[in-house]
């Protein structure tokens, strides 16, 4: 097997006198950094942020590159549009909102990706593979880790250590749809006042938090302008409206599958079915993201070229679809397994053997509705982060569980965003459920 850079989070080797630098910004300059930031769980606040070399951080996208691509072979070999994978993934008709039963399985739907990576050893094993226009984590991603560089850039150790940040999300992310949408198109950046983001339910709240992000938008020749779902409208020609401008594009920041009826909901769905606009992505790519995909690889492995299938293996767990025959096996193996619904999101119904109690994994397993899958364990490295109690100053240096997500848009590289639980939390590592978030910043070690 070919040696691979590690992606391994680095403070367990830093020398001590750069951890302590990194702490002594991190008490001085928590509040900055995290002003404003989106975070579910306000009660602990990590004083720096994960630490990976520029090598690592190149891997973690080779891994993410080949494995998007390995998901879209797997399903054309199955199917030739988004219908004929709908139907073989056992997706009900009507559970994906916009989807178009006719819509060519293409490279095309490889345009936003974000990978969700645990390190095992250094080596990143990719739990998941979210292909969605409506990726998660982009801003807050961005907006840490540069104010934490604006913190560092006048410390001549971290200098010396090409201390960085990854590319953009935001940039790159501006980049793709531009290409996509087309220059001089009026486009909407639409959210759902009801899709749990922190203070969407605040209409002047949401458009004045992200007006940083639109005018950024524009500066890389996207008309954008952010709106709320509810508020949508059609003119007499069909068109849809936000307020007094009629739109060309949607850039679709919610998730179709999990958000209620409204006026504006129908006023897009009579659009689209019109197809007066154009939709940033089209919700095909939701398809991609089903957990399924996983086995089939697994299913595929003897028919991968060599390198191909070295990726699986080393990358990839261990990924079985879950039948009524298989019961028992789930049962007896229950501490080395993970059970997961294979097209859900953000945590939810996702059951970890040696956290759960035989009871619970019996009951999970009866009362799932819908297919799921089975995945071997990751024995995840932990962070080591320390935490601040802003409400009462104290500081906690614990281990947590740990995930790396990697952006790809129009296949190109474009950041990190890195989520951790707080102190005492448990394994399943997501924002909904009270994760944290610190960026990822990018060292060369050596001499400094």
């Amino acid at each position: 097997m070919t040696t691979r850079p590690s992606a391994a989070e680095l403070w367990p080797v830093l020398p001590e006198d750069v951890r302590e630098r990194f702490l002594a910004y991190g008490h001085k300059y928590w509040q900055q950094v995290y002003d404003d930031v989106a975070l579910q769980n306000q009660d602990w606040i990590p004083l720096r942020s994960p630490v990976a070399t520029h090598a690592g951080f190149a891997e973690m996208n080779h891994i993410t590159q080949r494995v998007s691509q390995l998901v879209l072979d797997a399903c054309r070999r199955r199917a030739r549009t988004a219908g004929e994978l709908r139907a073989v993934l056992g997706v009900p008709d009507g559970r994906v909102q916009f989807l178009d039963d006719d819509e060519p399985l293409t490279g095309h739907l490889l345009n936003a990706i974000r990978s969700d990576l645990l390190l095992e050893r250094g080596v990143p094993r990719m739990v998941e593979c979210n292909v969605e226009s409506a990726l998660g984590g982009v801003l807050d991603a961005d907006g840490v880790i540069k104010r934490w560089m604006e913190v560092y850039r006048e410390e001549p150790m971290f200098t010396a250590m090409d201390a960085a940040r990854a590319p953009s999300a935001v940039d790159g992310r501006f980049d793709a749809i531009r290409a996509d949408v087309g220059p001089g198109k009026v486009t909407a950046m639409i959210y759902a006042a009801q899709g749990g983001y922190p203070g969407a339910h605040d209409t002047a709240y949401m458009i004045n938090r992200l007006r940083p992000f639109a005018d950024r938008g524009r500066e890389f020749g996207v008309d954008l302008l952010v709106y709320p779902l509810e508020w949508l409208e059609q003119d007499a020609d069909g068109r849809l409206k936000a307020g007094d401008r009629t739109l060309d594009a949607v850039w679709r920041m919610f998730v179709p599958t999990y958000v209620g009826d409204s006026p504006g909901m129908q006023a897009l769905h009579a659009a689209h079915a019109a197809r007066t606009f154009r939709m940033y992505l089209p919700t095909a790519v939701w398809l991609l993201s089903n957990k399924t995909i996983f086995a089939w690889l697994w299913d595929d492995i003897d028919q991968l070229p060599a390198e191909d299938a070295e990726i699986v293996h080393a990358h990839i767990p261990r990924t079985w679809l879950y039948e009524p025959a298989l019961r028992q096996r789930l049962i007896d193996e229950r501490e080395r397994l993970v059970f997961k619904p294979t097209d859900d999101y953000g945590g939810h119904g996702v059951f970890i053997g040696p956290l759960t109690s035989p009871e619970d994994w019996i009951a999970a397993i009866d009362g799932a509705q819908g297919p799921h899958i089975f995945q071997e364990l990751i024995e995840a490295d932990p962070l080591t982060m320390q935490f601040l109690k802003p409400a009462t100053g104290e500081v906690v240096e614990a281990d947590v569980s740990y995930c790396v997500s990697t952006y790809l848009f129009d296949r190109i590289p474009a950041g990190a965003f890195t989520r951790f639980s707080p102190p005492g939390a448990g394994g399943v590592v997501n924002l909904t459920q009270g994760a944290l978030t610190g960026g990822l910043l990018l060292v060369n070690l050596g001499e400094y």
